[in-house]
């Protein structure tokens, strides 16, 4: 593997706050997110058109696209190292409140009550799967973030391989099952782990 064109740079760079992609996202990184979480939003929802079809109205599909859209979007964007750095490295504006809530990672996945949300929302309204899936995230991250650092990204894989065995006993709402494991990549795996920052030798 060559790394002659990257490097480890965890000093915060001369560029505006980004809560999206984290302070000085090259081009690429913005596209791979942006990208990713369009393409994975569109399979969701004609997945949903193809096995729900008119059972959810229209406010449904707009709700689950917009949840889609950020939580599939999020994955990759939260794996940058560009939020990285922002995430877990100095910060660039201590003064900064979404700067705060991005770099304690409970307290940003507290604030994802997607899950709640369209379970609530979404026929057939199953409340219980929603509360269930957030205790999940809300427990695996407290875990990620205290075990020691050389455990961090082990565990955050252990917890998703775990989630992953688990789904077949824990049925979804039609349409949704998707939705816990991309929170666990999302909130686990790409947010809550600290990573080294690599860094483009020139910035794109």
């Amino acid at each position: 593997m060559n790394n002659d064109t990257t490097t480890i740079d965890w000093r915060p760079p001369a560029a505006p706050a980004d809560a999206l992609f984290g302070s000085g996202a090259t081009r690429a990184e913005r596209a791979l997110a942006l990208g990713a979480g369009a393409i994975g939003t569109a399979i969701v929802i004609s997945a949903a058109i193809m096995t729900v079809g008119d059972r959810w109205w229209v406010i449904h599909y707009v709700l689950v696209a917009i949840v889609a859209l950020d939580v599939l979007g999020g994955v990759v964007a939260n794996a940058l190292s560009s939020a990285k750095r922002d995430h877990h490295g100095p910060p660039a504006d201590p003064s900064s409140r979404s700067g705060r809530i991005s770099r304690s990672p409970a307290l940003f996945t507290a604030l994802h009550v997607q899950p709640i949300i369209v379970a609530v929302v979404v026929p057939p309204h199953s409340w219980w799967w929603g509360v269930l899936w957030y205790a999940v995230m809300l427990l695996a991250v407290v875990v990620v973030v205290r075990v020691p650092q050389y455990l961090a990204r082990p565990a955050s894989y252990a917890i998703a391989m775990l989630v992953v065995v688990s789904l077949p006993f824990v049925p979804a709402p039609e349409g949704l099952a998707w939705l816990p494991l991309a929170l666990v990549l999302k909130l686990v795996m790409a947010h809550a782990v600290r990573e080294e920052p690599y860094r483009p030798a020139v910035q794109a």
